[in-house]
């Protein structure tokens, strides 16, 4: 075997060798191929964000190896030429071929050719080269850097070590002293323009003894341009502020005195250069143009608290919904941050075609403004049909089906209602299966909660949500039924989240297949199987040594847990059969939920330049308690010491959910991580929480060295189709890196698990009873390969249990990275 490893080892690198070779070949002797650049400021080490100034850059490797720069190192220049001379190299060759395949096959061959190659430019990375020419283009470009931190009399020095036409790279810089603004004055000649800009006076971002920073004076400008902006000005331009920086020439003193400057505007006027004086601007009137087209003619409806209104027809639209999402007013001074709302709001209805506001002027002497809002309605009804062929652990082959009408504007108040159908058909082995759902929605652009004017801020966009469905399962699992129903107000204040309130949330679940559940759990039928060959089991329970579901099944547990049997209730078999029939009870039963509960949710939206990303969301939830009030005054009817309602125990518990994520950008690589808790404690009528609101752990998209629903719960080794529980905590981090053209990969490491917490399970093993049970944390480790698709994301990834609390203290840690002990997973788009 040590022999065997040796001669891949040596394969290994010496392809890596003869590789790189090939990666400096054929470069100039002025040249060398970059390896690294090195980058020293004051003595010390560049930040990444220095780096990032020079333009040449080293080729991206992956596991040290430049994939993508010998991809495109392998691609052959003049490939059509060379298969043509190769072709007519030998008078017969050409002939030969051309009887085998024809002439049209012979040139089809040529372009593949070519095009293999092209691919092979396309998806590589051209070497990145170092000369003369690059290093002083670096260094003017770091010189100009530090000049923009106030490092005026910074100085940069190049060097660099080549050998075999490698190189790196490297300049040291010594910053010198910094240089820092003294006195800040503001100049102008329009009195106008100087009240507005005093009234925000305490607002500049120019400060006395503040190191200079370029960045600083092109913030201030634009800070100046909003300001006047949106205070009537509605002509201003960027271009009329500018700076006057003295700086002293000897380098004696580092103050730098600070003018700001801002001119009136400036027209050429048959070729002279005419300063007209900047004026503040009111809204003259406001009109509102509802049609398809904006050339047609629209009929006045009626003026509106101060809304003009025209329509192509008769108004189909509420008057208070158009004043109440347009933020322009007459009489206002002039704001772009009016017509940006207005555009925000009135997109967020979804019931227009991009709304544009137009300003004129009202005539020619005049500096106050019209405003004109043309809305284009959409399409009243719109249908949509989808048809996908499915796969899965459950359906071996079927087809998935969607369908749906929606409509806006039901009530005259942009309305959107939605109606939907979806469901699957096909086999499960030979029977047949199938799931269908149906939904109805309705949302509208306001808060429809009885007195409540907490959240009537005109900037906020609020919503009401009414939903209302069901779903039907045949032959999958116990064969659910559910019914659903809620309302939620959701409201978003400008750069703050969204917050949802959920005035209540039905939903009743019920288990159409209940004599099912060891046809469907069968690793706790196989167990009972086996504890009752171990005991003086009735022989009437079994066929064909089996036994009998659900007759004999039920039999069998009933004499164990009765003392019919010689299983003694101390014995572990009693205590399995006791937890197995515990699931049985909890997994089979019909399930009521009436909740209410609040969620805020978060995120930034992440650009071409800055990748960095973050997201947050937190949701409190509780439920049973309105039911549990008036259980005593009703006198509900209680079966085991819970209340029913149609036999039916409805579910008490408060359940807290948490979860961020963020993306950090390490040289245009990506460190992804995510924390999530979870817990849902039952209380009052409840002493477990139900299974469709409970946790689990292992997956695609959450801890990828375990299947799905095969971790936990805690160090126990149920051995479960689907184990969950009601508190879960996970962590993970994921290095994120290109590897050629559209495929990625990436390393990652997921840690978490789940407990039973202050419920009905009282295994020590599955318990969650302080933080020295933070050692069972399951930790999975492992990479994974992603191609990127452009509309969707393929990702394959293979986890291995590095930690396993399942096995005994001591033993849990496995660094054995075998690929027969991955765990691989399928999953569409990133994990998170």
């Amino acid at each position: 075997m040590t022999k065997i490893t040796t001669k891949i080892k040596l394969i290994f690198f010496s392809s890596v060798f003869m590789l790189g070779c090939s990666i400096s070949k054929n470069i100039p002797s002025e040249k060398f191929y970059l390896e690294k650049n090195i980058v020293m400021v004051n003595g010390e080490k560049a930040s990444d964000s220095i780096l990032k100034i020079l333009n040449s850059k080293p080729n991206k490797k992956f596991l040290g190896i430049p994939l993508k720069t010998m991809l495109y190192n392998s691609a052959r220049n003049n490939s059509g030429k060379k298969f043509e001379y190769w072709l007519n190299e030998k008078p017969k060759r050409k002939k030969v071929l051309t009887d085998i395949f024809s002439k049209k096959q012979l040139d089809r061959i040529k372009k593949y050719k070519m095009d293999f190659q092209n691919w092979k430019k396309r998806n590589g990375s051209a070497p990145v080269l170092s000369d003369s020419i690059s290093r002083l283009q670096n260094k003017l470009n770091l010189k100009s850097y530090f000049s923009n931190q106030g490092f005026f009399n910074s100085k940069v020095k190049t060097n660099y070590i080549s050998k075999n036409q490698r190189g790196i790279d490297i300049y040291k810089i010594e910053t010198n002293n910094p240089y820092t603004l003294d006195s800040i004055f503001f100049k102008t000649n329009n009195l106008v323009l100087d009240s507005i800009y005093k009234l925000s006076y305490h607002n500049k971002l120019l400060i006395n003894g503040k190191k200079f920073e370029t960045v600083d004076f092109e913030n201030e400008r634009n800070r100046i341009y909003n300001l006047f902006r949106n205070s009537g000005i509605y002509d201003f331009q960027l271009n009329s502020v500018n700076f006057d920086v003295k700086i002293d020439s000897t380098s004696k003193s580092f103050d730098l005195p600070v003018v700001i400057n801002v001119r009136n505007k400036v027209e050429n006027i048959e070729g002279v250069q005419n300063e007209i004086p900047y004026q503040i601007s009111k809204i003259n009137e406001v009109k509102v143009f509802i049609g398809k087209d904006d050339s047609q003619d629209f009929n006045f409806i009626e003026d509106y608290e101060d809304l003009s209104i025209y329509s192509e027809s008769k108004l189909k639209y509420n008057k208070d919904l158009l004043r109440n999402n347009i933020s322009i007013f007459k009489d206002d001074v002039y704001s772009d941050s009016a017509r940006n709302e207005s555009i925000n709001k009135l997109n967020s209805l979804k019931n227009f075609n991009y709304p544009t506001i137009i300003y004129t002027y009202k005539n020619d002497n005049s500096k106050n403004l019209n405003a004109e809002i043309f809305l284009r309605p959409k399409d009243k009804h719109s249908l949509f049909f989808g048809l996908d062929f499915t796969q899965s652990d459950i359906i071996q082959n079927g087809v998935a089906f969607s369908t749906g009408l929606s409509s806006i504007n039901i009530f005259r108040g942009a309305e959107i209602l939605e109606v939907g159908l979806r469901g699957s058909i096909g086999k499960s082995g030979r029977i047949p299966i199938s799931e269908v759902a149906w939904d109805l929605k309705m949302s509208s652009p306001k808060l429809l909660l009885p007195k409540l004017n907490l959240f009537k801020d005109q900037y906020n966009s609020v919503q009401t949500l009414f939903r209302v469905g069901s779903a039907v399962q045949e032959n999958i699992g116990l064969d659910k039924q559910n019914f659903s129903a809620s309302i939620e107000y959701k409201w978003k204040l400008a750069n703050k989240g969204v917050f949802t309130y959920s005035l209540f949330d039905i939903e009743f679940v019920k288990n159409k297949n209940k004599n099912n559940f060891f046809g469907v759990y069968t690793n706790s039928y196989e167990e009972l199987n086996r504890i009752s060959f171990l005991t003086n089991t009735n022989q009437s329970y079994y066929l064909n040594n089996r036994l009998i579901i659900p007759s004999g099944t039920a039999l069998f547990i009933g004499d164990v847990l009765n003392g019919d049997t010689n299983i003694s209730s101390d014995d572990n078999s009693f205590q399995r059969i006791k937890l197995i029939e515990e699931r049985r009870k909890r997994l089979t039963q019909n399930n009521l939920i009436v909740s209410s509960g609040i969620q805020y949710f978060k995120k930034s939206s992440p650009s071409m330049i800055n990748k960095n990303f973050s997201q947050v969301r937190f949701s409190f939830s509780w439920a049973g308690n309105l039911l549990s009030l008036l259980s005593s005054s009703i006198n509900l009817k209680k079966i085991d010491g819970e209340s029913v309602i149609f036999d039916v125990p409805f579910s008490q518990y408060l359940k807290l959910e948490t979860s961020y994520i963020k993306h950090l950008e390490i040289n245009n690589q990506i460190l992804a991580f995510r924390g999530f808790f979870g817990a849902a404690v039952p209380y009052g009528n409840s002493k477990n929480i139900p299974f469709n609101r409970s946790f689990f752990g292992g997956g695609a998209y959450d801890n990828r060295a375990w299947e799905v629903y095969r971790l936990g719960p805690g160090s126990s080794n149920t051995g479960n189709e689907f184990n969950e529980a009601n508190l879960k905590l996970a962590f993970n981090l994921e290095y994120r890196f290109d590897v050629f053209g559209s495929l990625k990969s990436a390393l990652f490491i997921d840690a978490g698990n789940i407990w039973n917490l202050n419920d009905n399970i009282n295994d020590s093993a599955r318990s969650f009873d302080g933080f020295k049970d933070l050692s069972e944390l399951a930790i999975g480790t492992g990479f994974g390969f992603r191609y990127d698709f452009g509309l969707f994301l393929f990702r394959l990834d293979l986890g291995f249990k590095t930690h396993n609390p399942v096995l005994p203290i001591g033993k849990r840690w496995n660094l054995n990275y075998n690929l027969k002990n991955a765990n691989p997973t399928i999953g569409i788009n990133y994990p998170f």
